[in-house]
């Protein structure tokens, strides 16, 4: 029998070059026992994105698993392992010039059997939570289109901010040093965290991407690999990769604050 105040984690993840492009610049990376998950997208043409995105989410998960793994991990270690990625990524491109340019973006996420949550982001790729009250994203892009409409100097629908989302004013490879948004929280039995590339919200709705959580978040393979199938339904123009992390059983600690 599991302890009421311990959450059981299932993760599942998918990913697909979509509709137009030959290349899958994206790469996933999951560790379900040791509740850890990580997503990239990639960028940099030819075989630069494939190559940061692989060793952003390789380098994310070593430090992760290791940190796991002897003790217990808090923000600042989701930090570092950000930190390692964007070495391990500005390394391989000073040595290889064919790779120099390259950068990705970065969501990766950490939940424990308390109920405990830490996410961590670089880019536009983005983490959501479906809960009982809806759908949020729990993460803000790094783009030049974010900062404008947060600026109030532009509609986010205005002619002219499609152009800007692909704009990152922060990716991990792009500079020698690295800030990553950190957040935590508790989770709550029940609720479903999505990572997502931006291949999917360029292509479905929040709303929709809501309805699948809803129906299919306690099957995480099943709500990925949908997710997926709806992006490229609806155009499929970028590779699109998803990461459906499910709280199956537990409750909130005692104690705990949201």
């Amino acid at each position: 029998m599991v302890n009421e105040h311990m959450f059981v984690w299932r993760m599942a993840g998918a990913s697909h070059p979509g509709r137009v492009r030959c290349r899958n610049e994206d790469h996933v990376c999951l560790d379900e026992p040791h509740g850890l998950a990580v997503l990239a997208d990639g960028m940099g043409g030819h075989a630069g994105g494939i190559v940061a995105s692989r060793l952003t989410v390789l380098a994310w998960m070593e430090y992760m698993q290791q940190v796991v793994t002897s003790g217990r991990p808090g923000e600042d270690d989701l930090r570092a392992a950000c930190t390692c990625a964007n070495r391990a990524v500005c390394h391989a491109a000073a040595v290889e010039a064919g790779l120099r340019g390259m950068g990705s973006t970065l969501a990766g996420i950490h939940v424990t059997q308390s109920g405990q949550v830490f996410i961590c982001h670089v880019g536009d790729s983005r983490v959501y939570r479906l809960r009982a009250l809806g759908l949020q994203c729990l993460t803000r892009d790094h783009s030049v289109l974010r900062e404008q409409v947060d600026a109030g100097m532009i509609a986010e629908e205005a002619a002219g901010a499609f152009a800007l989302r692909g704009l990152l004013t922060r990716a991990i490879g792009a500079e020698p040093e690295v800030l990553p948004d950190v957040t935590t929280g508790w989770a709550r039995g029940g609720d479903v965290y999505l990572l997502c590339s931006d291949g999917l919200t360029e292509m479905v709705a929040e709303a929709d991407i809501a309805r699948v959580l809803v129906d299919l978040g306690m099957h995480p393979r099943l709500a990925s690999i949908r997710l997926v199938e709806m992006a490229n339904e609806r155009g499929g123009v970028d590779n699109v990769s998803v990461v459906v992390v499910s709280s199956l059983q537990g409750h909130r600690p005692q104690g705990s604050v949201e």
